[in-house]
């Protein structure tokens, strides 16, 4: 399979999972009796989306490291990463049963949480499962499998999630449903994973704690950047709930995310590109590594600058749209969170992972951390919830992507200004923007009052636009996209 086509799964995959979570949010938003029950309902899935990238333990993204490299064991490779996975959760979920419970409403002076945070002990576990089942698909070339599995899973939920909310106020019921349709699928990728790999190294036991140390060594330095980083990135969500009324997360919770087309499309297209960089470097060859993750940047960059323009337009309307009116000072984190888009092109973890430099990642995502927990609770005192989100954006433009930058360059052998397609980046950031400004200022004469025809009058200005000038300025892109969308499915490969 191709890796435009793998892409296309993949995005299409990641498309619905966003997707799913926004319209989980939407009804939410809407059915729940107050702003504090839907932040309530928010507050119980941060605990646990703070601490997912420690419970993982790295597992997911070695995933793509171990199995490419064995092939006659991969089913011991699988086995072995979710027993580790599976340990770690029992873990977290007795420590949710127990010390959660009592302690973790208290430190956000919300007692409601102590009737949901107990459903994170089926939550936590079942959701790092498919995490790492998903992971392991595409790692098993099974893209295609990967992606139609996450997608049924995912309609299902929100289907089940929203029709039951729209029935039945009551969160923790609401959570405990989302909690037990999620085990279920976890059961069934394991199911998935048993059937579709193969062990034919039949003298060696299929659970071996040797295997699980040797997985462990890589990916535990990354699973702790991960987590780290994960958490420098949360630190907002975090301040703001220990700092705020739940009321006042339950505005920022909904504003605080980035593009949905981001993870759809940096994710998947790391997940295609990832195996092929691990084998470049690992036959000495940076140069190949670097030449195949600049086509990635130039790729994702063509795609994902323009779509986020576009929901910066849009995004007044956007919110209130999702959320209903009472949510709409949402607007101002999400367009805080938009300034990080350009350096969101680069996935610079993919060098990082491929190169086996885990370590790195690390010290950023320690770095990463201080910086942003210091800077955030001072902003948030100052700002309020704005301050939260100014605070992420200037760690990550002052730190985090220069680090990258510099630790990168070095990891491939080439200099910091030839690392990046600094100009074509800007280039199409530029014109993206321009055009959203142009946008803008036309679909004022339409004078339209209500809130979906204002959106649609200025989505459809600027994606006529949009697309005229990218064909005209990246004809070569453009072109080169389109073919080979077309030759696959003409050809239906």
């Amino acid at each position: 399979m191709s890796r435009i086509k793998k892409t296309a799964f993949l995005s299409g995959a990641q498309v619905v999972t966003t997707l799913s979570t926004l319209i989980i949010a939407a009804v939410l938003s809407r059915v729940l009796d107050s702003k504090a029950d839907y932040g309530t309902y928010q507050q119980t899935l941060l605990i646990y989306t703070f601490l997912a990238p420690l419970l993982a333990l790295g597992l997911p993204a070695a995933s793509f490291y171990f199995i490419p490299k064995s092939e006659s064991n991969q089913r011991a490779i699988c086995l072995n990463a979710l027993v580790a996975i599976i340990f770690i959760s029992i873990i977290f979920s007795v420590l949710c049963l127990t010390l959660g419970r009592s302690y973790i409403p208290k430190v956000f002076n919300n007692p409601d949480l102590a009737n949901t945070i107990p459903w994170l002990a089926i939550y936590g576990p079942a959701t790092l499962i498919l995490v790492y089942v998903t992971s392991a698909l595409v790692a098993l070339n099974r893209a295609k499998l990967s992606a139609i599995f996450s997608i049924i899973f995912r309609i299902i939920l929100a289907s089940s999630v929203a029709i039951t909310a729209i029935s039945l106020t009551k969160i923790d019921f609401i959570i405990g449903l989302q909690s037990c349709v999620i085990l279920i699928g976890s059961l069934t990728a394991i199911g998935l994973i048993w059937r579709l790999t193969r062990n034919s190294l039949k003298s060696q036991p299929l659970i071996s704690f040797s295997n699980i140390n040797v997985q462990l060594k890589y990916a535990v330095p990354l699973g702790l950047g991960a987590m780290l980083e994960g958490m420098a990135l949360a630190i907002d969500r975090l301040m703001v709930s220990l700092l705020l009324d739940p009321e006042d997360y339950a505005i920022f919770s909904n504003g605080a995310m980035e593009v949905p087309l981001i993870a759809a499309i940096t994710v998947a297209a790391g997940a295609v590109m990832l195996p092929e960089i691990v084998k470049a470097f690992g036959k000495g060859n940076a140069n190949e590594a670097l030449n195949l993750w600049q086509l990635m940047v130039r790729r994702v960059t063509f795609i994902l600058l323009p779509a986020g323009f576009l929901f910066f337009l849009v995004s007044q309307e956007l919110m209130v749209i999702l959320y209903s009116e009472k949510f709409k000072d949402s607007v101002g984190p999400f367009r805080i969170y938009m300034l990080m888009l350009p350096a969101r092109v680069a996935y610079f973890g993919m060098l990082f992972q491929g190169a086996g430099k885990t370590k790195l990642v690390l010290l950023r995502a320690i770095i990463t951390l201080f910086l942003n927990t210091v800077i955030t609770y001072f902003l948030v005192l100052k700002f309020g919830m704005d301050g939260a989100a100014w605070g992420t954006v200037a760690v990550v433009w002052l730190f985090v992507v220069p680090y990258c930058i510099v630790c990168c360059a070095k990891i491939s052998d080439t200099k910091w200004n030839r690392l990046l397609p600094y100009k074509y980046i800007f280039s199409v950031g530029i014109l993206s923007a321009l055009v959203a400004l142009v946008s803008w200022y036309l679909s004022s004469y339409f004078g339209f009052e209500e809130l979906i025809l204002q959106a649609l009058a200025k989505a459809s200005i600027y994606i006529v636009l949009i697309l005229s000038l990218m064909l005209t300025v990246f004809r070569e892109d453009f072109l080169h996209i389109y073919n080979q969308l077309k030759l696959r499915i003409s050809s239906g490969k």
